[in-house]
């Protein structure tokens, strides 16, 4: 890893230049392949301001601090710049997981009907109410979420109403 450090209207101290170089190589370890990084130092009123940028294989981080000191704010930039690489580490990991997932399901298309893994989802039990066919169209215009099983007031058995794609309500009655 190459460290580029720059003063502006300033010298860069020796300390700040050992402790950037301590800290960098902790964040070489959680984020490796670090080509190459800059330091930068400059004077802000009464402020000292350290501005860090680390390029590696696969992404760049920079961090800017204002502190008391260099220091105080080479400290806060880094540990900024470890927060960050941290957050791409996990989110790398968790889109490689995902991806691990989404490769072991074979997509359906790809099989022979034959073959398709059918699964049948069985949803609790429920009791069909006795309604009338104007009923269950007014529990319908008032819920738009799948189908309404309900048993006809008049005896005739279970019936179905839906929503068709047309936007009309379908209505399905067992034969006799």
């Amino acid at each position: 890893m190459r460290i580029e450090y720059t003063g502006r209207q300033l010298e860069v101290p020796e300390a700040a230049r050992e402790l950037a170089e301590r800290k960098l190589t902790k964040l070489q370890r959680i984020l490796p392949g670090i080509t190459n990084a800059h330091v930068t130092f400059r004077n802000d009123r009464h402020r000292q301001v350290a501005e860090v940028v680390v390029h590696s294989r696969r992404l760049d981080l920079s961090a800017t601090e204002a502190g008391s000191d260099f220091a105080a704010s080479l400290k806060l930039a880094i540990d900024k710049l470890l927060n960050q690489a941290q957050r791409a580490r996990g989110r790398r990991r968790d889109r490689k997981r995902r991806g691990a997932e989404q490769r072991s399901v074979p997509p359906a298309a790809s099989l022979p009907a034959s073959e398709c893994p059918v699964r049948v989802i069985r949803s609790r039990g429920f009791e069909a109410k006795p309604m009338t066919i104007d009923e269950a169209v007014l529990q319908m215009e008032t819920r738009r979420d799948g189908p309404l099983v309900f048993r006809d007031a008049t005896g005739a058995g279970v019936r179905v109403l839906y929503w068709r794609k047309d936007g009309n309500l379908g209505l399905i009655e067992p034969e006799a």
